[in-house]
């Protein structure tokens, strides 16, 4: 009986006029509704189309010279573009594509298909020449012997801080395509096996120095290994544009 009474009761109340909305609510709301919609939308079109893709190339600057470098090439990754004072590059010569497809390959030693190139801005008080006989040589020992294509080499004297090395240096007639005497750094003895020992090497390239390392095992090719890291580095280099 409770409930009926209480059903009767709600059947005959009185019915309440319907007060007009607030029109500043509904504006509010409407505007509501249309900005969740957007943000709705934007959102589901950031998640479709997923972070934007990094740019090919980076554009870089190393004392006055300003170069870019294919992104894929950079051995260490660089925080930004615009000056630094190193690049570190890793190149798949001489196919100049990125390192880690032909050093990933079966049986493939770590950097036997691969150059790493140090750039940096050159040393205006020693080119690359003159350490041979600023430097080098007084360790050397002066007994030398008949190298791979043209070079001669040198044993490091024991005690030195090149001990356990070689250098290689061109002998007479031999030079690089612009002149230069050719001389590399390379292990010697059991350490040339080990697959992270490089040869190493510095020229001079426009306004850069570059150093080179590579797999001993191409030290026989150094005059296309000079000539292609040559021509690697210049095509980064911004060429000036001539006057109007």
């Amino acid at each position: 009986m409770a409930k009926a009474a209480i059903f009767a009761a709600l059947r005959h109340a009185p019915a309440q006029e319907p007060r007009p909305a607030d029109g500043s609510v509904l504006a509010f709301m409407a505007a509501t509704v249309v900005g969740i919609a957007m943000a709705t939308g934007v959102a589901l079109s950031m998640a479709a189309a997923g972070p934007e893709p990094l740019p090919a190339v980076v554009h870089y600057q190393i004392g006055n010279t300003p170069l870019t470098a294919p992104r894929e090439w950079l051995r260490a990754p660089v925080a930004h573009a615009g000056r630094v004072e190193q690049l570190e590059l890793i190149v798949d010569w001489p196919r100049h594509i990125p390192a880690a497809r032909q050093n990933n390959a079966a049986g493939s030693r770590p950097f036997d298909g691969s150059v790493l190139i140090s750039l940096a801005a050159a040393d205006p008080l020693s080119a690359p020449t003159e350490r041979l006989s600023r430097v080098y040589s007084r360790f050397l020992d002066p007994n030398g012997e008949h190298g791979p294509a043209g070079l001669v080499a040198y044993t490091f004297r024991a005690g030195s801080r090149y001990e356990n090395e070689r250098l290689f240096v061109t002998s007479e007639g031999f030079t690089t395509a612009n002149g230069e005497a050719f001389f590399a750094r390379c292990p010697d003895g059991e350490r040339k096996d080990k697959p992270t020992n490089l040869c190493t090497t510095t020229l001079h390239i426009g306004m850069l120095d570059a150093v080179i390392r590579f797999s001993p095992n191409r030290l026989g090719d150094w005059p296309r290994l000079v000539d292609g890291v040559t021509r690697i580095v210049t095509a980064m280099i911004h060429k000036p544009r001539p006057p109007a």
